[in-house]
């Protein structure tokens, strides 16, 4: 699996509005509605928020990456977002966060899952890229072809 298949222009969002971790993921959300990828926010809010209560999905270097798994058929989802001004979303690091990746994977498809976080992580471990990402202009297909040409080096 490659992120181009799971990440969409419509799910990108340049400067996501939110200063609470369930504002954030509350707006991911509405992203996937807005795309017409789900009918309903309020599941993805749950899951995900009671995935965040087990432990903060900020790994550190201003990147979260909030996930769950829900009752949906096919695919996984992924939202991108950045935050300008960076919130305060109990990374490991006690550094805020400016980089999210929401994925939501179906219940029995674990092995997506973990790709879809795996390969996340892999292209966000660059320094380069992340500052590349953080000062690139507030236009969604820069970002998103920005990220798929990372993972595809991959």
């Amino acid at each position: 699996m490659r992120l181009g298949e799971i990440l969409k222009e419509s799910t990108v969002i340049s400067d996501i509005e939110g200063s609470t971790k369930k504002e954030i993921v509350t707006n991911l959300a509405s992203q996937l509605k807005t795309a017409g990828l789900i009918d309903d926010i309020a599941p993805v809010v749950r899951v995900v928020m009671e995935r965040e209560s087990l432990g903060s999905t900020g790994i550190g270097d201003g990147v979260a990456i909030p996930h769950g798994k829900l009752g949906i058929s096919g695919q996984v989802l992924c939202v991108f977002a950045r935050s300008r001004k960076g919130v305060d979303f109990d990374a490991a690091d006690g550094e805020r966060v400016h980089i999210f990746f929401l994925v939501l994977a179906p219940e029995d498809a674990a092995s997506l899952h973990l790709m879809a976080l795996s390969r996340i992580s892999r292209i966000l471990r660059d320094p380069s890229f992340r500052k590349r990402l953080l000062e690139m202009p507030d236009e969604p297909r820069l970002l998103h072809r920005s990220i798929i040409e990372e993972d595809e080096k991959y």
